[in-house]
C-alpha cells in the first residue's frame, strides 16, 4: 500500500477526540479530479499525489501499530480500498480497533468492516455512497461561508445511526465557529467538533 506517513498521536476531531491512536495516512485522493470543494480549505495537500510516500506492505505497517486504535486517514483512504480492508483484518486479529475516515464517495471492500467510520461529505454535492451509508457512524461535515444546516439535517434523515459533527473552517475565523455553534445549538443531538490537535500543537 502507499503509505506518506505512520504516527501515534490524540485524535483531534469528532466523537473521539482526545483518544489516543496510531495514524495511517494513505496516498491519493479524489478530492481534486472529482472538484469536490474541500480543496479550498484542505490541511493535508500532500496527500493529494497517489505517488507519495513510499510502498510497503500491509504487515509493515501493522508492525507499526502500538496503540490499542488505529486510524486510518488520507488522502482518500478507499482510492486503496483492497489494502485498508486487509489491514483491517491484520489488525483485528491483534484485537486493534479500527478507525477510517473517508470523504464518503467510495465503497469499502467486500471483506473487514472497521469499528468505526468518520464519514466527511464535501461540498458541492454531499454524498455518501449507498454501499458505505449503512456503517456510517460519525458524520464530520466542515462550516464554512457557504454551509447551510439543511445539508446536515438531510445526511442526518438519510444516516439516522450516525453522530453528526460540526467543524468550523479553521481559516474563516471567528464566522464559521458562529456559523458552527448556531448549527449544533439549534440541534442539540449534533456535536461541535474542533482541531484540538492544531490548537495543542501536536499532529
Amino acid at each position: 500500500m502507499r503509505v506518506i506517513e505512520v504516527f501515534d498521536s490524540l485524535q483531534g476531531e469528532g466523537v473521539w477526540t482526545g483518544t489516543p491512536m496510531t495514524f495511517v495516512r494513505l496516498a491519493g485522493c479524489n478530492g481534486p479530479e472529482e472538484a469536490l470543494g474541500c480543496v479550498l480549505w484542505c490541511d493535508t495537500p500532500a496527500s493529494w499525489d497517489p505517488s507519495a510516500g513510499r510502498e510497503i506492505t500491509v504487515m509493515e505497517v501493522a508492525s507499526q501499530v502500538c496503540l490499542p486504535r488505529v486510524c486510518i486517514t488520507g488522502g482518500e483512504p478507499l482510492l486503496q480500498a483492497e489494502d485498508v480492508a486487509a489491514l483491517v483484518q491484520v489488525l483485528h486479529r491483534r484485537a486493534v480497533r479500527v478507525h477510517l475516515e473517508t470523504n464518503g464517495t467510495l465503497p469499502l471492500a467486500p471483506r473487514e468492516v472497521p469499528d468505526w467510520v468518520t464519514a466527511s461529505p464535501k461540498p458541492p454535492a454531499y454524498q455518501i455512497h449507498p454501499a458505505l451509508g449503512p456503517i456510517v457512524d460519525e458524520i464530520k461535515l466542515v462550516a464554512d461561508a457557504e454551509f447551510a444546516p439543511e445539508v446536515a439535517e438531510n445526511l442526518a434523515r438519510l444516516h439516522p445511526r450516525a453522530q453528526v459533527c460540526i467543524q468550523p473552517e479553521a481559516s474563516e475565523g471567528e464566522n464559521a465557529v458562529r456559523l458552527a455553534v448556531a448549527a449544533v445549538m439549534s440541534h442539540p443531538e449534533w456535536r461541535l467538533s474542533l482541531q484540538t490537535h492544531k490548537l495543542l500543537g501536536i499532529r
